[in-house]
């Protein structure tokens, strides 16, 4: 039966009769053959699924029945007519194969004869049922249990299992049933799959049905188990088959969620089915209050969801209204603002007194310098300046020099740049002196990108590689047949010769090999670079194909890539009498690119860094302090480091602005004109070239009574210019555009200053759902949207092109003729990384361009008058499409800078759990690579995403930084990725030795575990807070906690710790809390307890099976480490020989059993077994056991150039051991000892935080090296220097001991140290005795 509409309702709450509560309903009857199958799975969700002819027949009669009418369709007629007698005009019915009315109210309109019924073996009664039951045990119970559940909907199963398991009667199921119904917000889906669902008795067909409405009942519930929302219903009705989700009950609301959950999952269910099933499908989605709660009587019931926007999300369903789309209602319209939405007619509907508006969701399917211009306004003096110091250089090899424009945005500061960097290189060349040219102009997301300078400027210098020798082809004075040899130099005369120089964007690239990777090999092994190089700089942060995979060895340390790369574009671009190394916009390039240029600077001749920024003073540089200092001191005073600032233009400028761009004579302007766009634009040089395109475009001038050139003054505002500021005629301009090319213009602000049209074409085809066919037409209407906004002047096109060139007379380059716009768009491709099925596959492939902005204010003015929502959603779009690539193409999985991409778009949408998984994978490969400080960037940016969210209510709680309420409403995932972020973030702050900040960060995640409700979700792997505790105990150790003086913040931290692990009952993270309870207990004193820790940990800990596990979560074996500090324990306790017991069953069974790759780890178990075999006479059997384990290993794993943590003392210790170990005996090095030892750098520390990690293992490391002078100083080979050396012992050994005891060191640190010093003294007591 269907069309049941309430007339009247009562509820035994309200005191009324039950009975007088109403249905006005109509009804229809079939019959026939049905067939009823199961269709799910055994772990999520299965529904019961009757198909058959009848479902039909009872649609036919209830669309024809009235209300209080039964219809019976022709089928039924006939069998009645078979088993009694039919009032009416039957046979005409049963002749016309239509419906029939049998009943009216109480009236009916046939009569059956007398007939037996049919027994049933099955009793449908709850008694049998249970009597079924009484055989099955508890196991089998709570099966059956978990089967049935699998038939009811995901609300009531959750009930049932928070209710307690008392035994419950029907009166108290009523009552909670009507204790639990509620009124919600619900978004209600109806999807209806278009399939032949008729059964057709060959058993082959019908069999492929079942199993196709299987396929489509677990695509849908694998859909939705990801986005967390409820099946209601899967039935084949009146309507076909229908799928029928929500979001909004209990266990499915959400912060955004149509826009985050509903509508995404509402998109991908239809998309997939058509993808995987070849399914077409209609959908319905409405949001609006509806009834939730179970429906029906004591012996059958359900639950539902029903109201009115239910009604219409079934109606927008329909056939009748959806011709093969999704349609929502008004209200999931207003809630999503990330998502497109086609306007529609409106519908009638019941329940609605209007007609209701409809809307069909749209679904959202390197840089390059500025061109050059023959003729500017202004900037005459400082180009001229430029290119006077630029001559210099070229005609004497000289020191290297930096050169800082700066300047305000709008100021003409790349303008300038460009214009000077091409006089420079045309004046060069006329001098007949080689020139070379590299430029790039940093972007906003550069900052977060590790030498992103350099992914440019590298490419550039390696076409610039030479095998010529040193001493002969390649020395200064050239060849025989150079033509830039010293003797045929041509003067140039800057004053004179400004106006005849060629001004084309050329290149002066001539390598003689064929790639990038090819130069960049050469230029590796040119070096004696290590091979990991090739695999970490060339692929991962240059994005060269190198075609290396990473073979897991350790990544060369930070100073070495940056001298590295600073080495190669020395030897690079050396032939060169003149480099011009051209960077704008360097307020938004990153640190290590700074390092590289720094370098460059320092060690390089005649290469002029060129260097454009807004000001400093507002845009602060990531450029190193000191250098920065010195640049702006000393190389001022040298004469290395000038600057210059400019400013905006004067009175006289403006009108040569005004004549060159109106075509007028300066003395045709009159004083008013000129003083209106000089106000308007504040006389920079760029708002101004604004000001008059729109004067000029619009017509805006005319001739003045006086006969001068003045702006139009009728009636109407818009015929002069009016405008308050240039952001008003920015916006003037924008909104005289037609609305299309607005919203491509939305698309490429969020690209960036400048982008591809393949990946505006690929982001657009993933809004609109671009099919294939229409691919090209898609991307060429996009193209010529983008053409409209060039000749606004908002857009420049650019290509990435080496032009093929050849020498005039003069020694000027000229184009080949041969080279048209096309080949130049091809011919641009060459170093970009494509995607072979992505973009190379793309029909636009051939045609690519690049655009950029003609000025960040087009990109910001854009971007400020977009809604937040909007802005969000694009970002997403983007963020899809290069994943897409990125996933396609396994190079760019690898490249940085791409993940980065991807990141920055991620993050921008808010989408918290995407920008959070790359987030920490990029973040942990920056860790890797020594780069924490721009991981704790990474790590921020994705943080920022809820701490910058919030209500900015002073009374507010926040755990973290985040706001409770925010807190409140997030799920499990995202509070694991928060907790990770958290702890990422600490272990990069203490990597730093910034132990306070990492206190913070490890504290903030604790704070937000034990606050975040869904923390004690069963769902919640707990191990991922392990690492917090173990993060806080190591910046305690850092002195980063101010303690009280019982030490209760390190005891209830540990005592935490062992609890959680304890429950977690993982033997790797209880043996971790264990070991550190054992370090807390020997902070405070107790050795003893200390000890008997160790014997806990022996009963859980496996080093063969455990080791590994360990390692990842910990980044070293900090179980096994325990047994290294319990060596110190026993120190303290003047146990020597449980000490030396300790140290033999560390060596024997602990480290052959360890990663030999991990050496870091390595060091951590045998640092303390070092010094206690040297002091109790077995020092070189110490030295062998450190070669043998420490420095073979890492050889053979990552090379002798390779790095870690400890290796800055591995040659002192070696040292020492071989010193204390033949005190009395020759050694053939010890001339080297001795000069090591006399050189007072040695003792300084790099880095700094050397001393207070393994101050915390053992004797600081200052103690180590200051045993060195003192050894020798006992050696009759050494006795000239004795004086020397001892005090340096001295003086060394009480830093140490000052160390040990001002940074709360272990208690061994200080003893050894103030044991030592004490011998020392004695010594050198000694000694002046004697003399």
């Amino acid at each position: 039966q269907r069309g049941l509409t309430l007339q009247r309702g009562s509820s035994s709450r309200s005191g009324l009769d039950p009975s007088a509560a109403t249905l006005n309903v109509k009804c229809g009857i079939g019959v026939g053959r049905v067939a009823g199958i199961h269709v799910g799975d055994d772990i999520s969700r299965r529904e019961y699924i009757i198909l058959g002819d009848p479902i039909d027949q009872v649609a036919k009669a209830e669309a024809a029945a009235s209300h209080g009418e039964v219809f019976a369709s022709p089928e039924v007629i006939e069998y009645l007519a078979k088993i009694g007698t039919v009032q009416g005009d039957w046979e005409t019915a049963l002749k016309e194969r239509r419906p029939m009315r049998i009943a009216l109210r109480e009236e009916k309109f046939f009569e059956a004869h007398q007939c037996r019924r049919r027994s049933s073996n099955m009793s449908a009664s709850a008694d049998n049922v249970l009597q079924r039951c009484d055989n099955l045990d508890y196991s089998e119970l709570i099966w059956l249990k978990r089967m049935i559940s699998l038939y009811a909907h995901p609300v009531v199963v959750n009930d049932d299992n928070e209710t307690t398991s008392r035994f419950k009667t029907e009166s108290d199921d009523l009552e909670r049933h009507l204790a639990e119904a509620e009124l919600r917000n619900v978004y209600t889906c109806f999807i209806s799959p278009l399939i032949d669902y008729k059964i057709t008795g060959d058993e082959e067909k019908d069999k492929q049905l079942f199993n196709l409405l299987n396929d489509i009942m677990n695509l849908a519930r694998r859909q939705l188990d990801r986005a967390c929302g409820h099946l209601r219903q899967f039935i084949v009705d009146d309507k076909g088959v229908v799928l029928i989700f929500t979001f909004g009950l209990r266990g499915s609301t959400f912060p955004n969620m149509i826009a985050h959950h509903a509508i995404p999952v509402t998109l991908s269910i239809c998309e997939s089915l058509l993808e995987e099933l070849g399914v077409k499908t209609t959908a319905g989605a409405t949001f609006g209050k509806v009834y939730c709660g179970v429906v029906g009587g004591s012996k059958r019931h359900e639950f539902a969801a029903l109201g009115p926007s239910v009604n219409l999300a079934a109606r927008l369903m329909s056939p009748k209204t959806n011709s093969g789309v999704i349609l929502v209602d008004k209200n999931v319209r207003l809630l999503t603002s990330q998502i497109f939405f086609k306007p529609l007619p409106a519908v009638k509907a019941k329940g609605y007194t209007e007609s209701v508006p409809i809307f069909e969701p749209v679904i959202a399917g390197e840089n390059e310098w500025g061109q050059t211009k023959t003729n500017i306004v202004g900037r005459e003096t400082e180009i001229k300046e430029i290119m006077r110091v630029a001559k210099d250089m070229a005609l004497s090899r000289i020191a290297s020099k930096f050169l800082f424009v700066s300047a305000a945005s709008g100021t003409g500061k790349s303008t300038l740049m460009v214009q000077s960097t091409e006089r420079v290189r045309a004046m060069v060349k006329k001098m007949k002196k080689r020139v070379i040219v590299t430029r790039n102009i940093s972007n906003d997301g550069d900052s977060r990108v590790p030498f992103s300078l350099f992914r440019s400027i590298f490419r550039d210098v390696l076409l610039e590689v030479r095998h010529e020798d040193e001493n002969s082809q390649n020395s200064l004075q050239g060849s025989k047949g150079d033509s830039t040899r010293a003797d045929s130099v041509v003067d140039f005369s800057i004053s004179e010769q400004w106006d005849s120089l060629s001004l084309r964007s050329q290149s002066s690239k001539n390598s003689t090999m064929s790639t990038d990777v090819t130069r960049f090999r050469f230029i590796c092994e040119e070096l004696n670079a290590p091979p990991e190089f090739v695999e970490v700089v060339g692929k991962r942060l240059l994005g060269l194909k190198t075609g290396t995979s990473n073979t897991g060895g350790s990544p060369p340390e930070l100073a070495k890539i940056v001298d590295f790369m600073a080495d190669a574009f020395v030897r690079c671009t050396k032939h060169a009498d003149l480099v011009l190394l051209a960077l704008d916009d360097v307020h938004w390039m990153d640190e290590m690119s700074w390092k590289v240029v720094q370098a460059i600077f320092e060690r390089g001749q005649n290469v002029l860094s060129l260097i454009g920024s807004r000001p400093p003073s507002a845009n602060p540089l990531t450029v190193d302090k000191t250098f920065w200092s010195e640049l702006q001191s000393t190389y001022r005073d040298d004469g290395r480091y000038l600057e210059i600032s400019l400013q905006p233009f004067n009175e006289m400028e403006v009108q040569q602005m005004i004549s060159f761009t109106l075509d007028i004579g300066m003395n045709e302007i009159d004083s008013s004109f000129w003083r209106n766009v000089f106000t308007t634009s504040g006389g920079m040089p760029h708002y101004l070239s604004y000001a008059l395109e729109t004067i000029k475009r619009n017509n805006l001038t005319i001739k003045l009574d006086n006969g001068l050139v003045g702006l139009k003054s009728s009636e109407g505002d818009d015929s002069k210019l009016g405008f308050g500021s240039v952001n008003e005629l920015l916006l003037y301009r924008l909104d005289a555009l037609d609305a299309t090319v607005r919203n491509a213009l939305h698309l490429a602000a969020v690209l960036g200053n400048d982008f591809d049209l393949l990946d505006a074409a690929l982001t657009y085809e993933q809004m609109f759902r671009v099919r294939n066919s229409d691919r090209w037409e898609s991307a060429m209407g996009l193209c010529s949207l983008f053409d409209i906004a060039i000749d606004e002047g908002i857009l420049e096109q650019s290509f990435a092109v080496e032009d093929v060139t050849g020498d005039d007379a003069d020694g000027d380059d000229v184009v080949a003729d041969s080279i048209n716009e096309e080949e130049k768009m091809r011919a641009s491709l060459g170093n970009v990384a494509i995607s072979l099925r992505g973009r190379k596959s793309h029909p636009l492939y051939a045609e690519n361009r690049r655009y950029r902005f003609t000025h960040d204010s087009w990109k910001t003015s854009i971007l400020n008058i977009m809604l937040d929502g909007r802005k969000a959603e694009l970002h997403e779009y983007v963020a899809i499409t290069l994943e897409q690539e990125m996933s396609e193409e396994a190079h760019n999985q690898d490249d940085l800078k791409w993940q980065l991409r991807v990141f920055r778009h991620w993050n921008s949408s808010g989408n918290f759990a995407k920008a959070s998984e790359l987030g920490l994978k990029i973040g942990s490969q920056m860790m890797i690579m020594g780069l924490n400080p721009q991981a704790i960037m990474i790590f921020n940016d994705v943080l920022d995403i809820w701490t910058s969210t919030g209500t900015e209510c002073d009374d507010e709680e926040r755990y973290g930084d985040i706001e409770a309420s925010i807190l409140d409403s997030i799920d499990v995932q995202e509070l694991e990725y928060l907790i990770k972020l958290n702890i990422q973030k600490g272990k990069a702050f203490s990597s730093l030795g910034q132990g306070n900040d990492g206190f913070k960060a490890f504290q903030s995640a604790l704070d937000i575990l034990h606050y975040t409700p869904c923390a004690s979700s069963t769902d919640f792997d707990r191990s991922v807070t392990f690492p917090i505790f173990s993060g806080l105990f190591v910046v305690l150790k850092f002195g980063a906690v101010t303690q009280d003086s019982e030490f209760s913040y390190e005891k209830n931290l540990c005592k935490q710790f062992v609890e959680q692990a304890r429950l977690n009952n993982d033997p790797v993270h209880y043996s971790r809390a264990v070991a550190m309870e054992g370090e807390t207990l020997a902070r405070l004193g107790n050795f003893e307890e200390a000890l008997e820790t160790l014997d806990v940990i022996k009963s859980i800990y496996d080093i063969e099976s455990q080791h590994a596990a360990i390692c990842k979560s910990y980044g070293s074996d900090r179980v096994g480490q325990a047994f290294h500090h319990s060596i110190n324990w026993n120190h303290a306790l003047g146990q020597t020989d449980a000490a030396l017991a300790t140290c033999k069953y560390i060596v024997d069974e602990i480290v052959p059993k360890s990663d030999p790759k991990n050496v870091h780890n390595t060091m951590c178990l045998l640092y303390t077994v070092f010094v206690t075999m040297k002091e109790n006479g077995m020092a070189l059997e110490a030295r062998d056991i450190f070669n043998l384990r420490l420095v073979e290993p890492f050889e053979q794993h990552f090379g002798s150039n390779g790095s870690t943590f400890s290796k800055p003392l591995w040659k002192p210790i070696l040292m020492l051991l071989d010193l204390q170990g033949n005190q009395d005996k020759p050694i053939d090095n010890i001339d080297e000892y001795l000069a090591w030892a006399l050189d007072e750098n040695n003792y300084i520390l790099k880095p700094a935080m050397l001393e207070g990690a393994w101050g915390n293992f053992g004797p600081t490391p200052t103690a180590l090296l200051a045993e060195i002078p003192y050894f020798l100083s006992r050696r009759d080979d050494c006795i000239k220097h004795r004086s020397c050396l001892l005090q340096r012992a001295i003086t060394q050994m009480a830093i140490s001991l000052d160390n040990a005891k001002s940074k709360n060191m272990i208690l061994f640190a200080q003893m050894y140290a103030q044991q030592k010093l004490d011998t020392m003294k004695a010594y050198q007591k000694e000694c002046m005795c004697n003399n």
